[in-house]
């Protein structure tokens, strides 16, 4: 089926119409490779970046692309993260929408609304994704704190998952009832660093690494020694990726400063800090993901049972290192 001999240079491959139209895909089967293979993708290409900047033969230029490709990931992990938890609060409201399809009307918005949104926010929106089949735009942030005012008891149903105090055997083993009964509280702590709002300065790094790219490579001595600024040589001197958020701005204005708004930051050319980063954030939230997706999984399809351990040898070693670092 696939092209023989072929000298082009091919970017993707599709099959011609069969004797019978191919099914779409079904929320199960989405839910499976979700789980299986793509909640670890950022996790897997971001730990590439982290044993690049760890290498002490790495080059220069190597180093300032892993670093660049790590943030960039960051962002990336973030925004997945957010759209997944939202597509689940969504499609817990009627099971019978396709994933698949509310993830592809999803228009988030990572930034700050510059005015408070209303009380009814996150209900109006989904009330969107019932009645229209357009792409619907809102801020991811506020949607998902406004679902987070429920009860402990009551935040597992807000993402699909019928939890009760008396859950049958078949659902939940003995050896997991620990975990079940805590089940709403570990899913709002796992949701903790998403709803942080400087995570918006992910999403403005992986945003400005991508477009154009919109940085400078740069190193923190020389911005220190414009502003008359005393300094320390060593890591102040060496080069790294400086994000432009502002054009050509390097500083923040005086209320800009004590809001904690960066016009032109520069990315900490450290591998330990990225290791951490990568440990505390971006393992920690997919495996959170996986967890709370899985108990998704069993609970809507009770006549199949996936196990909470990643099949994975790759991820099972990553997971197996995180506790050295948080």
């Amino acid at each position: 089926m696939l092209p023989q001999k072929n000298l082009q240079t091919i970017i993707s491959a599709t099959l011609r119409p069969g004797i019978y139209p191919e099914p779409g895909i079904s929320n199960e089967s989405f839910l499976e490779s979700y789980l299986d293979y793509s909640c670890w993708l950022r996790v897997i290409n971001a730990w590439q970046s982290v044993s690049v900047l760890s290498q002490d033969k790495a080059g220069k230029l190597e180093r300032l692309a892993a670093l660049a490709a790590f943030y960039q990931t960051a962002g990336l992990a973030v925004e997945d993260a957010l759209s997944t938890c939202i597509a689940w609060a969504i499609w817990a409201r009627d099971k019978n929408q396709s994933l698949a399809d509310i993830l592809a009307r999803l228009s988030l918005r990572l930034v700050e609304p510059k005015q408070p949104v209303s009380p009814s926010y996150a209900e109006d929106v989904i009330k969107k994704f019932q009645t229209t089949q357009n792409r619907v735009d809102f801020y991811a942030r506020p949607f998902l704190t406004q679902l987070l005012s429920v009860s402990d008891r009551e935040l597992p149903k807000v993402f699909g998952i019928p939890w009760k105090p008396h859950p049958s055997v078949k659902l939940v083993p003995r050896e997991m009832l620990e975990n079940w009964n805590n089940l709403g509280f570990f899913m709002r702590e796992s949701l903790v660093p998403l709803l942080d709002p400087k995570g918006a300065l992910l999403a403005s790094c992986y945003n400005k690494i991508k477009h154009g790219p919109q940085i400078m490579i740069s190193d923190m001595a020389t911005a220190a020694r414009a502003r008359g600024l005393s300094f320390e040589e060593g890591a102040m001197s060496e080069l790294t990726v400086r994000l432009l958020l502002q054009g050509a701005r390097t500083q923040e204005t005086d209320i800009e400063t004590t809001e904690e708004i960066r016009s032109a930051p520069f990315l900490l050319m450290n591998s330990a800090n990225a290791k951490r980063w990568f440990f505390q954030h971006i393992v920690h939230t997919a495996n959170a993901l996986f967890i709370a997706g899985t108990w998704l999984y069993n609970s809507t399809y009770l006549d199949k049972k996936r196990s909470f351990n990643p099949a994975l040898p790759e991820v099972q070693s990553i997971i197996r290192e995180q506790g050295r670092y948080v």
